[in-house]
């Protein structure tokens, strides 16, 4: 066959095909929107590894906030054991004792002494009367929480 027997078609005369016989040809218009699709996908692809980038960061962040605030409450803990133990000594020297409790409703320690004979408490910190209106005042808190819901 010569180059005077080949047939132009109207793709070859529109300027669409390019490429080997054969191969399938994307018209223009499809070929700008596979191009933009290639972008997108591109940019979106930057924006998720940006997104990993940045979640990764705040969880070592957290992390170390949590290591943290582990080691500050490991070392109060050590340091209440150690004032507990010093108390205890001391309060060994006297008719007294110590009895250190926790009040659940107001999250609260309650340190009473009292004597070791009588068992009469001699004093408490903080004070029942400082207790009694604090549990009151919760009450009252969760009751006016509870009416707006």
């Amino acid at each position: 066959m010569s180059s005077s027997d080949v047939q132009a078609t109207p793709a070859m005369a529109s300027g669409r095909a390019t490429g080997t016989p054969g191969e399938r040809q994307l018209p223009h218009d499809e070929r700008a929107v596979s191009s933009k699709s290639n972008d997108v996908a591109k940019k979106l692809s930057s924006a998720t590894n940006a997104i990993k980038e940045v979640a990764t960061e705040n969880a070592r962040v957290a992390e170390a906030k949590q290591d943290k605030s582990v080691a500050l409450l490991t070392s109060v803990t050590q340091e209440l054991e150690e004032a507990i133990t010093v108390l205890n000594e001391s309060l060994a020297k006297t008719p007294t004792r110590a009895v250190i409790s926790k009040d659940e409703v107001l999250n609260r320690f309650i340190v009473k002494i009292a004597d070791k004979r009588s068992g009469e408490i001699v004093r408490e910190v903080p004070p029942e009367a400082l207790l009694k209106f604090a549990r009151q005042l919760q009450e009252l808190k969760g009751i006016l929480f509870d009416e707006r819901s």
